[in-house]
């Protein structure tokens, strides 16, 4: 199904929390508070932070791998799922990549800070994430047990416990002709029954099946290169997935894609998992960072919300991001002005959208 463009509507926007640290993503616990995916420029100073619904912040799990990726950002702690008493974490690509004197990429000659970038961590808790008041510290030796196939188990200072492991270790780069593709783990979404996790690579433009029982993986889908509709920059762009959802029997994945990041050339693909094909969702977008949907029983439709991280990422300076939100063939501007927004949670109870910018802010929109 597409959904065609019409129409205006602006929300409430209220400040719930400020002050994360070069935040990625953003979920809600059982009881509706947060947890936040924080990167970090910094070697192994990634961080995980649990934001209570009044905006308290404190760190849920320091000390894990980041660094600063090929394009000077900070990189390491990406999407999460949360399942009961397990959450899962991918770390995306870190500081393994970077540029030659001639500007092909190579992976650092300098060494990497983590030998766990670009994978997924299982985390086992004691009780439930809402329940725990501590914080767990990883440690690089840490990381190298997780590496080697070992286990860890961290304390959190006031009775909490977590039990650590590697569900699955992605390639940190694939051949692309003679050359280096890098890989960048950057979304996640739990199958409703909790057996597997879809996982997107925004670099290597690749839709990942995992096994939760197992920590196998199976490539499920590449994605094809786009014809640039631009004069500037190359013949073709890459697509570069952002997001994924789970949609019924379906997965809803967005798409940023890539220089010169042409306005309304950004999309939502729905993907049919058992044809293993997809179809147009949602088109004429712009940065496409995050997809969320809704059920409205008494509307007799779903209700869906696309985040862009902005309205022209070539412009100088970049312009900021907004929320839109459709209903069948309406396209509606819910919040507009955003700093750069990046990730998005739903909470159902209360029917209101939660939005993460790379400002550092947590933001509440009325999605009534």
């Amino acid at each position: 199904m597409t959904l065609l463009l019409a129409g205006l509507l602006q929300a409430q926007v209220e400040v719930v929390a400020t002050g994360l640290q070069g935040p990625s993503k953003l979920i809600l616990t059982q009881r509706g508070n947060f947890l936040a995916s924080e990167t970090s420029l910094l070697t192994n100073s990634g961080r995980v932070a649990f934001v209570s619904r009044s905006g308290v912040r404190r760190s849920f799990m320091t000390g894990l791998p980041s660094g600063t990726e090929l394009t000077g950002g900070g990189a390491g702690p990406s999407a999460m799922a949360l399942r009961d008493r397990t959450l899962y974490l991918a770390i995306g690509g870190g500081d393994v990549e970077r540029r030659n004197a001639t500007g092909q990429s190579v992976h650092n000659p300098d060494g990497v800070s983590s030998p766990i970038f670009n994978s997924i961590i299982e985390i086992r808790l004691s009780t439930d994430i809402d329940s725990l008041a501590g914080t767990f510290t990883m440690t690089p030796e840490h990381q190298q047990i997780l590496a080697d196939g070992g286990e860890v188990e961290l304390n959190d200072g006031v009775g909490g416990t977590a039990r650590l492991s590697l569900l699955v270790d992605f390639p940190d780069s694939l051949p692309d002709g003679k050359l280096y593709r890098f890989s960048n783990i950057w979304g996640m979404a739990l199958s409703t029954d909790g057996s597997v996790l879809w996982v997107i690579d925004a670099s290597q433009n690749l839709l990942y099946r995992v096994e939760t029982a197992t920590g196998r993986r199976q490539t499920w889908m590449r994605f094809p290169q786009l014809a640039n509709p631009s004069p500037i920059g190359p013949r073709l762009i890459d697509s570069v997935p952002t997001s994924v959802r789970v949609y019924g029997q379906q997965l809803l994945v967005s798409f940023l894609t890539g220089f010169p990041f042409s306005k309304q050339y950004s999309r939502v693909l729905a993907v049919n998992i058992a044809q293993r094909t997809t179809e147009p969702f949602i088109l004429s977008v712009t940065s496409a960072v995050d997809i969320l949907w809704r059920e409205r029983p008494s509307a007799g439709r779903s209700q869906f919300f696309v985040l862009e991280f902005s309205q022209d990422q070539f412009a100088s300076p970049v312009l900021p991001g907004r929320l839109w939100r459709y209903d069948t063939a309406d396209q509606r501007e819910v919040a507009g002005d955003l700093r750069g927004p990046v990730s998005m949670a739903f909470d159902p109870a209360t029917e209101d959208m939660f939005v993460l910018e790379v400002s550092g802010r947590i933001l509440k929109v009325s999605a009534k």
